[in-house]
């Protein structure tokens, strides 16, 4: 090789090192930011940009876009923005806001750059009931003025994201705390009653409304919602009730955890919050999934023990779609997906609960009936005989987690479990 084409190629291989050595961030902060309002593109002349985290946007070019009036106090830099029943007061300089009269700490400080003044997007929609998204990718604000969402009943719209938001099924009174959403009412838990103790915390001041199976519409009037979630296997006879007092929409199933996720991140603005959710989710089932490889070629069973003498194992349901999103195999009578459950009426079917691992969900709140069947069907002889008690690969679990509740964070808590019992 020639010295003038070596000296050519270090040449070249030095710009290349130059360029991909300017940071990313430097290249992408060119890139300007859009805002979309219902489809529409907006244009500002003062151009959007990230400050500290926070995507700002000239506050007077918003305002008259989503339909409000801003007056300003040039002396004390105070801006005034009203729109419908809701009245956001904020400082230039500051990083408090008042929205309809209570204090509001804002992501950044509103500024003023060219005669505009500046604040952050997102509070500024959220406090109109405006849903806020942000797509790094392209560097796109979107924000919508109503959302039409799909769910098992049809179609709901609704014009305003919802702050008073009732929640009529167990697995969405945990789905809404997982997304950060307090709802001002709901039905009380199976069990641990009015809340089961892993979410007791959380629903301080929010109002018991009674069985999940017959909730009280008088209390659900009085609380004024925006918003009531329910379900279709449990509510479809009083649909027609509920959706005359509040936009409604309805689960197909109670134990559709994510489905119920996305259904109600779609409805309360918390899209974000759940695609974090789910990430850690997905990476946590690959994680096991790579740490158990052959392990979970054995056969997982899902059984239940019943305060009338009778036994039951699972076939799908909330913990068997768990397992199967974890790649477990079942045993041969437990692979029905047609059916839930199956009910075993006499204890010569015991050895159909039979798997490598048994998990007994049975209940320990009841008044205690469901543990004398659980030790009169013990004492028999086809009990000992199964594999996994001969194994000693029989575990009582915790039938809230795994069964009852059917919530995004009841799921984080049966796979903690799954992790520990497989020593993962």
């Amino acid at each position: 090789m020639s010295k003038s084409l070596f000296r050519s190629m270090a040449v070249c291989l030095s710009l290349l090192l130059g360029i991909a050595s300017v940071p990313f961030a430097a290249t992408a902060a060119a890139a300007p930011i859009k805002v979309v309002l219902d489809g529409q593109p907006l244009v500002f002349d003062v151009q959007p940009q990230v400050i500290g985290g926070a995507t700002m946007v000239p506050y007077s070019g918003l305002t008259k876009k989503i339909g409000a009036t801003l007056t300003a106090d040039p002396k004390t830099k105070k801006l005034k923005v009203v729109r419908g029943n809701t009245t956001v007061e904020l400082t230039i300089g500051s990083n408090q806001a008042t929205v309809n009269g209570q204090s509001v700490k804002l992501d950044a400080k509103a500024i003023e750059k060219n005669g505009r003044t500046l604040v952050p997007l997102r509070f500024l929609g959220e406090a109109f009931g405006l849903w806020v998204n942000w797509n790094s990718g392209t560097k796109t604000a979107t924000l919508e003025t109503k959302r039409t969402i799909s769910h098992a009943m049809g179609e709901t719209t609704l014009t305003s994201v919802p702050k008073r938001v009732v929640v009529l099924f167990n697995g969405m009174v945990d789905v809404s705390l997982t997304l950060g959403v307090k709802p001002v009412g709901a039905v009380e838990s199976w069990v641990q009653a009015p809340w089961y103790h892993y979410l007791r915390a959380d629903m301080a001041g929010v109002k018991n409304l009674g069985s999940e199976l017959q909730p009280n519409i008088e209390a659900i009037v009085a609380l004024k919602p925006d918003l009531i979630i329910g379900s279709k296997t449990r509510h479809e006879k009083i649909y027609g009730q509920l959706s005359a007092i509040a936009p409604t929409l309805f689960a197909a199933e109670v134990f559709g955890w994510k489905a119920n996720m996305d259904m109600g991140a779609k409805a309360m603005n918390k899209e974000t919050k759940a695609a974090s959710f789910m990430s850690d989710w997905n990476k946590r089932v690959a994680d096991f999934k790579s740490k158990i490889g052959d392990g979970a070629k054995v056969e997982v069973s899902i059984i239940r023990f019943q305060d009338d003498n009778t036994a039951r194992y699972y076939n799908t349901g909330f913990a068997g779609s768990i397992l199967k999103e974890l790649g477990f195999n079942r045993p041969k009578p437990q692979q029905d997906e047609s059916k839930v459950l199956v009910n075993l009426t006499t204890q010569e079917q015991i050895p159909l609960m039979d798997g490598d691992v048994i998990f007994d969900i049975s209940s320990s709140y009841g008044e205690g009936k469901e543990f004398k069947t659980q030790q009169e069907w013990q004492k028999n002889p086809l009990w000992n005989n199964l594999k996994a008690v001969k194994n000693k690969k029989y575990y009582k679990v915790n039938d809230i987690t795994w069964n009852m509740s059917g919530g995004a964070t009841a799921a984080k808590m049966m796979l903690d479990d799954l992790i520990f019992y497989f020593d993962l």
